[in-house]
């Protein structure tokens, strides 16, 4: 399995983008494109993984609230443990999906409660944005909680699949409180579909799209990133839509005058 992985803390050139890619993977981070005008503990509280193996690729992203830490060891969980199950030997299929996301979902949740819980970063959570491709199957797995974006972009257009809302109006987060897989169901997008047509997933952080900040149609947005890839030669496509996201969201954070993190993690699939 090769993988990467963006710790938020050490991408902190303000107006910087960093990108790596690996195939049809690639994962980008900026600490943005303004200054955060909002309290925050960290200046830079994303991370982003891709892990790219012979039966699929695992891309993701994590936006940190209260601290960096949390989303960090959210991303290393999934590194570290289903990642190469996932993307070398294939180990899930549609049916056994949500039982096996739902499951790493809690472990990470007490990971970063075990980790952080007692220390001066307690209270630090996190967002959650994966989504697993497995082109030998036709096969899409993905899921979300928080606000964090799972974009399918298909030639009839771009959807986010990480859209959830709450019953509460409240965003979920992973390290907040104890959970169970059974309470976690209920704060979390997941879902699978045919690959199809898809031209790319491309995942993102609220940096790209949070009001008074972002732009104001991210399905747009990312649309318009993946038709200039396209056109690219098809090694550097991965790259380059990761790189136009984040730079398309601070593009909008230096319009809209107020910054936040951005990062972006991507499969490419077109030919």
């Amino acid at each position: 399995m090769k993988s990467a992985l963006f710790r938020g803390r050490e991408h902190l050139q303000l107006g910087a983008v960093d990108t790596v890619a690996e195939g049809p993977a690639a994962i980008a981070i900026s600490i943005g494109g303004r200054e955060k005008a909002y309290p925050h503990r960290d200046p830079n509280e994303d991370a982003a993984l891709f892990a790219y193996g012979e039966a699929g690729l695992l891309v993701a992203v994590a936006d940190g609230h209260r601290g960096f830490e949390a989303a960090e060891v959210a991303l290393d969980h999934l590194s570290a443990h289903p990642a190469g199950h996932w993307t070398d030997q294939g180990e899930v299929d549609a049916r056994s999906w949500e039982r096996h996301v739902l499951a790493v979902l809690c472990d990470a949740n007490e990971q970063i409660l075990r980790e952080l819980t007692n220390t001066e970063k307690q209270g630090a959570r996190t967002t959650l944005a994966l989504a697993l491709a497995l082109p030998g199957r036709d096969l899409l797995l993905h899921a979300a909680i928080g606000d964090s974006h799972i974009f399918q972009a298909r030639p009839v257009g771009v959807e986010d699949l990480g859209r959830y809302e709450a019953e509460d109006g409240k965003t979920a987060f992973l390290g907040h409180a104890p959970e169970t897989p059974e309470s976690l169901a209920g704060k979390c997008c997941i879902g699978h579909r045919e690959l199809g047509d898809t031209r790319a997933l491309v995942l993102a952080t609220d940096g790209l799209s949070e009001t008074g900040i972002g732009v104001a149609d991210p399905e747009a947005a990312v649309a318009e990133v993946v038709e200039k890839a396209d056109a690219a030669p098809a090694a550097l496509r991965a790259r380059e839509t990761a790189r136009g996201v984040v730079e398309t969201a601070l593009a909008a954070q230096r319009r809209n005058g107020s910054g936040d993190n951005a990062s972006a993690a991507v499969v490419w699939l077109a030919d």
